[in-house]
């Protein structure tokens, strides 16, 4: 189970920081294009709304990268988790196999 938790949080990871910078990329060649037909004489000049719409997508691939890093990495942390608990639990296992067999020996003796 540890695996997959481990696999789905790298998964998180990479498709968040694509996505997130797709989003960033995609925006940010919208915003100079605009910018480069602003600088034409009796071209539409950059409005507020531009700029507004510029910094928004920014926000939103920042988040969108950000987001997916903290889901992953606590998938990711979970997965680590999940394995230290499975290895205590297999060392505890260990243990109380090799008390069972001497607690049955004492008992053995005093009934004996």
């Amino acid at each position: 189970m540890s695996r997959y938790l481990m696999l789905l949080g790298v998964i998180i990871v990479v498709f968040g920081v694509a996505g997130g910078s797709i989003e960033i990329s995609t925006a940010y060649n919208q915003y100079q294009s605009q910018l480069h037909v602003s600088g034409d004489p009796g071209s539409n000049p950059l409005t507020v709304l531009g700029e507004a719409k510029w910094q928004f997508a920014r926000l939103i691939g920042g988040a969108i990268i950000a987001g997916g890093l903290i889901a992953g990495s606590v998938l990711m942390g979970l997965a680590w988790i999940g394995r230290s608990m499975e290895q205590v639990r297999d060392a505890l296992h260990g243990e109380i196999s090799e008390a069972i067999p001497v607690a049955t020996e004492v008992t053995a003796e005093s009934r004996g």
